[in-house]
């Protein structure tokens, strides 16, 4: 697993954030080890292919780093759901930040053991995000 391990960088902003923002997450990845990165501008609902394109160019052993959960997802339960599609193509997921490295075998132990919250969400906003899912899906 530390032959030909690749940290690839994810970074997003939404919509309203200046470019700087993902500047800095850039660098702040790149500090981290990120050799590649895959960086996008989205809106409040709208879908991320640059995300798609980076669990795709992912291979087994590789790790995704974020910056902050919020980057990757919208909810606790989208966080979970990343974690086990990556966990099911052994890639890891790397949450600066937080505790979470599912790379790393105490990193999973911390998130099976720890309370959600520890992924860096509120759990009120998380709540609130699942519904409005909930609703829009109807």
């Amino acid at each position: 697993m530390f032959g030909n391990v690749m940290i690839i960088g994810y970074c997003r902003i939404g919509k309203f954030e200046p470019v700087a923002s993902l500047e800095a997450q850039k660098l702040h990845l790149t500090r981290l080890g990120a050799e590649h990165f895959f960086c996008e501008k989205t809106g409040m609902f709208g879908s991320t292919p640059e995300l798609e394109k980076a669990i795709a160019c992912a291979r087994k052993g590789d790790v995704i780093a974020v910056t902050r959960p919020y980057r990757i997802a919208r909810t606790t339960r989208q966080v979970l759901a990343l974690i086990e599609r990556l966990g099911s193509k052994d890639v890891g997921l790397r949450i600066v930040g937080t505790p979470i490295d599912t790379s790393t075998t105490t990193g999973r132990m911390v998130l099976a053991s720890a309370p959600l919250w520890t992924l860096g969400m509120s759990p009120l906003r998380s709540m609130l995000a699942d519904l409005v899912h909930f609703w829009r899906g109807r």
